[in-house]
């Protein structure tokens, strides 16, 4: 143990996984959370989020697993069940409905609220890391001379009286909502200049109690989705959680916000691009209301390029790059985060004022390539707010060849499903391989969509339902392999 005290801002997953990595480096970790954290699997009440769908890509499983020996096997006792995304979820993409394939990759399926009873039932389990509730954090003690931070303030007794808890260490992870920029300024230090990517996004969700049975020739079981195309502002998750729960969200862009009352919601579900979905709700109970949450977007606060100096202090997870929850990258993005914290702890000693420096810059070389398939993508909607230069539009023309291939081309399908999982990097995509047959698929779609106009179609429509297939899947028992 090379220092005394770290002590962690957030108890959510940035905040655990890298309170994890930090009781390897440190004789004491404290995570401080201004919530009281639920006994069981229930929402918290400083997690709006929470009441969206939420996804854990498979990288996210794997990692979470290394990091949390036993997560895997404590999900699927709290009732997560494992399926093959890519067999058992009907998807509809701006190019169509996506194929139906076995790719061998086992996706959880579980509510956000019981990933996050796992992670924190076994932060619990170490015995030098201690999760103090009800603690919310004022400000940060920084040396007059800025050069490090030694604490954070707690508010204590009388009204506007604080106290301060001394660490060797002070890692941000309270995410999005994130106040160390003004605590910064507070002390006399600039904070690092931000980059928001606004699609003006709006969601709302709801519950449902599944059926006993599904008709018989449905044969997906564990999801719908319903993705926009660019002329399209709504688009719809359903999925499959624990206990057979479902839960829907409906994401709306440029502020054509999804309803919220309740008979304006169901009633939306028939004006999506296919009837699947609201066929789908028809068959199940509502147990929620309709949830609201607003004013989503995705914003990098660019520690990595901060002239400043702060020893002592570090950012993580969703208090350095903060992405629109549509594309489930954030559970993933936190636990890479914590990997990387690792890593650099292993090559520097806290007290080294090059750390942070040293922390960030790594840390921006993990968030690179989900920022670019969230942020990246949003920019291609005209009426996103953020500049737009040409290699983001560059890429987001190249995404949507590497759709059209996937569709025809089972070795470029593989390959989008897996940089979408973070499994493989994004620079995959550019593989003289994969690049020559997304040339061929756009070329052979362009002379498809040519021939359709000579004969007077316009556009090649999709069916608004997906096409039959033998049912080969059946709903497994939840549990891990």
């Amino acid at each position: 143990m090379g220092r005394t005290h770290a002590v962690v801002i957030g108890g959510s997953f940035s905040g655990l996984a890298a309170g994890r990595v930090l009781s390897e480096f440190f004789d004491r970790v404290s995570v401080l959370d201004r919530d009281k954290f639920p006994d069981g699997v229930e929402d918290r009440a400083g997690v709006p989020q929470a009441r969206h769908v939420h996804g854990l890509l498979v990288r996210g499983l794997i990692e979470y697993e290394k990091l949390f020996p036993g997560f895997e096997r404590l999900a699927a006792d709290k009732g997560a069940t494992f399926h093959d995304h890519t067999l058992d979820f009907v998807v509809l993409r701006p190019q169509g409905w996506q194929p139906r394939y076995r790719s061998d990759l086992k996706f959880l399926s579980a509510s956000r609220e019981l990933i996050e009873s796992c992670v924190r039932e076994l932060s619990r389990q170490i015995p030098n890391v201690e999760l103090r509730e009800r603690t919310a954090v004022t400000g940060m003690h920084v040396h007059s001379n800025g050069a490090r931070c030694v604490g954070v303030l707690i508010p204590s007794g009388a009204r506007g009286h604080t106290e301060t808890i001394e660490a060797d260490l002070i890692v941000d992870a309270s995410g999005s909502v994130s106040r160390a920029p003004i605590w910064l300024e507070q002390a006399g230090i600039p904070p690092p200049r931000e980059t928001v990517v606004d699609p003006l996004a709006g969601y709302a969700s709801r519950w449902f109690q599944g059926p006993a049975r599904w008709p018989g020739d449905w044969w997906w079981w564990a999801g719908a989705y319903i993705r926009r195309r660019p002329d399209d502002l709504v688009e719809a998750n359903f999925q499959l959680k624990e206990h057979n729960r479902w839960h829907l969200t409906l994401s709306g862009f440029n502020r054509e916000y999804p309803p919220t009352r309740e008979p304006d919601f169901m009633a939306s579900l028939t004006r999506l691009r296919s009837p699947l979905i609201a066929e789908m709700a028809r068959l199940m109970e509502p147990t929620s209301p309709v949830y609201a949450n607003r004013a989503i977007r995705n914003r990098w606060r660019h520690y990595e390029g901060w002239k400043q100096r702060c020893a002592g202090f570090i950012a993580i997870g969703d208090a350095y790059v903060t992405y629109n929850p549509v594309y489930a990258q954030g559970m993933t993005a936190a636990v890479l985060s914590a990997q990387m914290l690792r890593s650099c702890l292993n090559r520097y000693d806290p007290s080294d004022p090059a750390f942070p420096r040293a922390y960030h810059l790594a840390e921006a070389s993990i968030q690179h390539d989900p920022w670019m398939l969230s942020a990246g993508v949003d920019l291609r909607f005209p009426f996103t707010k953020g500049e737009k230069p040409l290699a983001v539009r560059l890429f987001n023309l190249y995404l949507d060849g590497i759709g059209l291939a996937a569709r025809e081309d089972p070795s470029v399908r593989r390959k989008l499903v897996e940089v979408a999982q973070l499994i493989r990097p994004l620079s995959d995509f550019f593989q003289a391989g994969i690049a020559a047959r997304v040339g061929v698929a756009a070329l052979n779609a362009g002379l498809r969509q040519f021939n359709a106009m000579l004969r007077g179609q316009g556009v090649v429509p999709v069916p608004t339902m997906p096409p039959a297939v033998p049912h080969t899947s059946a709903r497994p028992n939840a549990t891990a392999a």
